[in-house]
């Protein structure tokens, strides 16, 4: 996190002669609440390209242009990032009348001094009662044309409605609604931040209701329209889009009861540089079930089966990272939590649980051992229907958690190296050395295995167990 006082000081240091800046946006409002910014705003009069630039050198981090048009520069530190805006109009209050809500179209003069850390000295510049409206618990838009101008601001409604708890006024939803359809026309990398800033909050699953309500969740993510009214069996007391936003509710809760953040992959790992911590899981709870719609079927008798749900899903989930610009490496991940988020519930029916079944659960979510239980949990804990009983539902918790607990956590050693198996089998470097060496891994990992002699043995039949494909095929 990053404290705007120290920041705006050295923003300050960095100003040329009659040049002016101002700390503008969220982070003013999470001053005023004493919390500190990840990500500071500033409007500046001024050489906006050469401050941004000084800014990088003295505090250690880099910068970018993000907007050549309007000159916006972006500097990049270890937590968190600083903008760098030319004034919109003419003044400061022509500025923040341009934007989006009340309670971000607030303003600080930059100064140096405040050792204390704290947002600044004196009151906001605040032309249009943003501070009024944060303590009356209003969302407010500057203007009635203002998400008309920029779409995206209707995803930022969901988010900061969810986030501080604050009551959209009268017609503001109604001007969502008519905005949202503009979505299509912003840029796929834009809502994808815009939705992963929404889905980091501990309240995501109500952000995405309200979203939903604001007409901006079937144009940003179409594949989760086919969720609503797309009943389930017995087991289920909601439909898949009632059921998956119920799941995301549960998620913040089970993360801090499984020990907390500390053991979620970062952001930069899952392939989400930056987002919050929560984002790439709720992510992953939001598109578990994508796939159901598509393969629903009613057998002769009734039943409801989503047959290969998870194998669609991951598919799905892996169109909607592309269509939306997001990383190779963050499609991995979904790619991995949906096509597993069924794994841990079968493990139920292999009780007790041996030493190898856990580490072949470990090895298809690894690295994301944490995150699968607690997709898993999420999943189950929102599927109460009338076939669902305590009994089964206390078992799955005590499976999650004994899996957790109790799964061996890091690959051990091989006794041979892929020389010594290549060797042993007769065999050069191909798909049949891998297979070897990842049946004798786990052979190692459930402690079957524990010697260069066992692991020779075990591979010589192995070997003559797996006979050698010579089809090509």
């Amino acid at each position: 996190m990053l404290e705007a006082a120290r920041v705006s000081s050295v923003v300050a240091a960095c100003l040329a002669p009659g040049e002016e800046a101002w700390l503008v946006g969220g982070a003013v409002r999470d001053g005023l609440a004493r919390r500190p910014s990840k990500d500071l705003d500033y409007a500046v009069r001024g050489d906006t390209a050469r401050l941004a630039r000084r800014l990088a050198d003295v505090l250690g981090g880099s910068y970018f242009t993000y907007s050549e048009a309007f000159s916006a520069h972006r500097v990049v530190l270890a937590n968190g990032v600083v903008d760098v805006s030319p004034l919109r109009g003419t003044s400061l209050e022509d500025d923040l009348r341009a934007r989006d809500f009340t309670v971000d179209a607030m303003a600080l003069p930059v100064r140096a001094g405040d050792p204390r850390g704290r947002v600044g000295i004196g009151v906001p510049i605040d032309p249009l009662g943003g501070m009024a409206d944060l303590a009356a618990g209003r969302l407010r838009d500057c203007s009635e044309t203002a998400l008309a101008a920029d779409p995206a601001r209707v995803i930022r409604l969901a988010r900061l409605s969810a986030a501080l708890d604050l009551e959209p006024v009268e017609g503001l939803m109604r001007r969502a609604c008519e905005a949202a359809a503009g979505l299509t026309e912003v840029s796929g990398e834009r809502v994808a931040g815009e939705v992963t800033a929404l889905l980091g909050l501990p309240s995501a699953g109500s952000a995405v209701r309200i979203l939903d309500r604001a007409g901006g969740l079937d144009v940003v993510l179409p594949e989760l329209a086919a969720l609503k009214g797309c009943g389930q069996n017995a087991y289920h007391h909601l439909d898949v889009f009632a059921h998956t936003l119920e799941a995301l509710d549960h998620l913040w809760r089970l993360v801090e009861q499984f020990g907390g953040r500390r053991f979620l992959a970062p952001p930069e790992e899952c392939g989400l540089p930056g987002a919050p911590e929560l984002a790439p899981l709720a992510w992953a709870v939001l598109l578990h079930d994508i796939g159901k719609p598509v393969v629903r079927r009613v057998d002769d008798e009734g039943r409801i089966m989503f047959w290969h749900h998870d194998e669609v899903g991951a598919t799905m989930a892996d169109a909607i990272v592309r269509r939306l610009g997001m990383s190779r490496r963050f499609s991995h991940y979904l790619g991995v939590l949906v096509l597993n988020h069924l794994r841990l519930g079968f493990l139920v029916r292999e009780s007790p649980l041996s030493r190898r079944a856990l580490v072949r659960y470990r090895r298809a979510v690894e690295p994301f051992v944490y995150e699968s239980v607690i997709l898993s949990l999420a999943d189950r804990l929102a599927t109460r229907g009338e076939r669902t009983t305590a009994r089964s539902m206390a078992r799955h918790y005590r499976l999650a958690r004994k899996v957790w607990l109790e799964i061996p956590k890091e690959t051990l050693p091989l006794p041979l190296s892929g020389r010594d198996v290549m060797e042993l089998l007769g065999e050069g470097e191909g798909p049949r050395i891998g297979d070897a060496l990842a049946a004798l891994q786990e052979e190692v990992d459930a402690g079957e295995v524990q010697t260069a002699e066992q692991a020779r043995a075990f591979l010589w039949a192995w070997a003559h167990r797996v006979p050698e494909d010579r089809t090509g095929a």
